[in-house]
């Protein structure tokens, strides 16, 4: 595998994003508009909950980066059946690039995006959200790195296995909206009916914010980072392993429209 192959379709792909910042806007800017407009309510949620003296952030902010950051799943996606569109897919099937190196290369400034929309969701919450992190902030770093990968691979399995757009985009949003919400990061799952909440551990959501709540709102040490953490890594796993079954370089039948 040639990190230069791949690092050349990664500077290619920077360039895209700088042309068409839309991705930018979706994984960065709203969530920071979102977790503002909501803290007050999460606040009084929580308040109930019997944490009295949360400020809503300690909810609304990994919520939002757990919600959003399943958004770049199928922005992922786009980046190769964006290819076919172009009809620039042959072109690059038949350059020296593995199909290894150009899933690296597709994958990297994605890896990049997710990871500056957490730093910066969790930063502004610190100086304007009033976020307190009681618990082990290296838990915290670990639970945010296994569900980058895990997003980053979910997207590649999307990739192999959906042939249209209008696929990846309605399962790839709709999906991401869905399993948020039954993994409690719309909501606290507190507020959840009890068949929602028997269904939230199937979803990596469910566990990226088990692990966040236990650090952030339970002051927990990094103990209870370890197994989200494992499951998570689990899940990418198994997205792993389908994206190995069904993605072809040589597949011609993926459709832009």
């Amino acid at each position: 595998m040639s990190l230069r192959r791949s690092l050349a379709i990664t500077r290619n792909e920077l360039r895209v994003l700088r042309r068409d910042p839309s991705p930018l806007i979706i994984l960065l800017v709203m969530p920071l508009i979102v977790a503002p407009i909501f803290r007050a309510t999460y606040r009084a949620t929580l308040v109930l909950a019997g944490h009295r003296g949360a400020s809503g952030a300690e909810f609304g902010v990994p919520g939002e980066a757990v919600q959003f950051l399943f958004f770049l799943a199928p922005t992922i996606g786009f980046a190769f059946f964006r290819e076919h569109g172009w009809n620039t897919w042959q072109r690059l099937r038949t350059s020296p690039a593995t199909a290894s190196e150009i899933i690296a290369g597709k994958s990297i400034p994605m890896i990049a995006l997710g990871a500056v929309q957490l730093a910066v969701l969790f930063f502004v919450g610190f100086v304007a959200l009033d976020l307190h992190i009681p618990g082990s902030v290296i838990g915290v770093v670990l639970i945010s790195g296994a569900l980058l990968v895990c997003v980053v691979a979910l997207g590649i399995a999307l990739t192999a296995v959906f042939r249209t757009l209008q696929q990846l985009s309605a399962v790839g949003y709709v999906g991401a909206t869905l399993f948020s919400a039954l993994g409690g990061a719309l909501v606290p799952r507190a507020t959840l009916p009890g068949w929602a909440r028997a269904i939230g551990p199937a979803v990596p959501q469910y566990w990226a914010m088990r692990g966040y709540q236990a650090l952030i709102l339970d002051g927990q040490g990094i103990g209870a980072a370890l197994l989200p953490v494992a499951v998570l890594l689990a899940f990418t796993s198994a997205f792993v392993l389908i994206a190995l079954a069904r993605f072809r370089i040589n597949d011609d039948k993926v459709a832009w429209a």
